[in-house]
C-alpha cells in the first residue's frame, strides 16, 4: 500500500507543478507585489489555477505521509524523483507548453529511471 501512496504523491505533485506553471504564466509579475496581490484578491486569471496547484501540493503531502509510514525512506524518495520525469515529459508533449526536447534532458530522465530501478532491484541476500 505504501507504493500506491508514493505513486499517488508523484502524480499529484507533478500535476501541481504543471498547474502552478500555467498559473504563473497568467498572473502578473511578482516584481510588482501590489499588482500581484491585487490580482489575487480580485480572483483574476490564473488565481484559480494557483489555488488548484497549491491544493495539489497539499494532497500530495497527505499521500506522502501515508507512503512514509509504509515504505523505507530510501525507496520512497527514489519514487518521488519520478516526478521530475513526469513533469519533463508532460511539458514537452502537452499542447501549448512549447518546452523544447533535449537529448541532455532525456539522458537525465534515463539516469533517474535507472536509479529508481537500481534501488528497487531485489537484493539476493535479502531473499535468502
Amino acid at each position: 500500500m505504501g507504493l500506491f501512496w508514493a505513486l499517488m504523491s508523484v502524480i499529484l505533485v507533478s500535476a501541481a507543478q504543471l498547474t502552478l506553471r500555467a498559473a504563473m504564466t497568467m498572473l502578473p509579475s511578482a516584481e510588482q507585489p501590489w499588482v500581484f496581490v491585487l490580482h489575487l484578491l480580485h480572483i483574476g486569471d490564473g488565481t484559480l489555477l494557483l489555488l488548484l496547484g497549491l491544493l495539489g501540493y497539499v494532497a500530495s503531502m497527505a499521500c506522502w505521509f501515508f507512503a512514509l509510514k509504509q515504505l523505507p525512506l530510501a525507496k520512497a524518495y527514489a519514487l518521488l524523483s519520478l516526478s521530475y520525469m513526469v513533469v519533463w515529459l508532460a511539458a514537452i508533449w502537452l499542447p501549448g507548453w512549447h518546452e523544447p526536447f533535449s537529448w541532455r534532458g532525456l539522458l537525465g530522465v534515463v539516469v533517474i529511471v535507472a536509479g529508481v530501478i537500481t534501488i528497487f532491484w531485489p537484493n539476493k541476500a535479502a531473499r535468502s
